[in-house]
């Protein structure tokens, strides 16, 4: 219960209650944001409530917290998405803020500047230990396979705790429910 109110989940395809108000969680500007989700929120009847993608200043605010909180003595930090060109603004805001580290980087499962690149690239400057944090990478089959890429490196690493464990994290949900409400 969020509110008084009954939250469930749902997927895209799936029949949704007339009149729920639906965040879309984790999805960036992709196809499914911009098209698939309005698509179903039109069918259903439902109010669509801005979701993470629409925060990539706070997404990225918490994604740093966590590797701050995370990191001991690794000049390699990887912040990983699951595509890049779909979360620009995210990435955007990920770099300004990643400066403070010594060797950042931003890199994507999917699409254009592969994590396995970043990875290859550290694993050729000798670099024997980094700390991967996941942006918008949540458990399941996206993170299981960051995770096998990266032991399959044969780098030393250390894997940052997903967006969602962040403590302010589902406080900062239930507060764009209320913004709407």
């Amino acid at each position: 219960m969020i509110l008084g109110e009954a939250v469930n989940t749902a997927f895209l395809g799936d029949d949704l209650p007339e009149g729920a108000k639906v965040l879309p969680l984790f999805l960036t500007h992709g196809r499914h944001l911009e098209n698939d989700v309005p698509k179903m929120a039109e069918v259903s009847g439902v109010q669509l409530i801005a979701g993470p993608a629409e925060y990539p200043d706070k997404m990225a605010e918490m994604a740093l917290e966590l590797a701050v909180g995370q990191r001991n003595k690794q000049r390699a930090v990887m912040f990983a998405l699951y595509r890049l060109g779909d979360a620009q603004d995210l990435m955007a805001e990920v770099y300004e803020r990643s400066k403070k580290f010594p060797l950042p980087s931003i890199a994507a499962l999917h699409g254009q500047c592969k994590a396995a690149s970043v990875l290859a690239l550290w694993k050729a400057e000798a670099i024997t230990d980094a700390l991967i944090q996941p942006v918008l990478l949540f458990p399941g089959h996206s993170m299981d396979a960051l995770i096998e890429l990266a032991k399959s490196s044969d780098l030393g690493f250390s894997m940052g705790p997903v967006l969602s464990d962040h403590p302010r994290f589902a406080e900062w949900l239930a507060g764009c429910f209320q913004e709407k409400v």
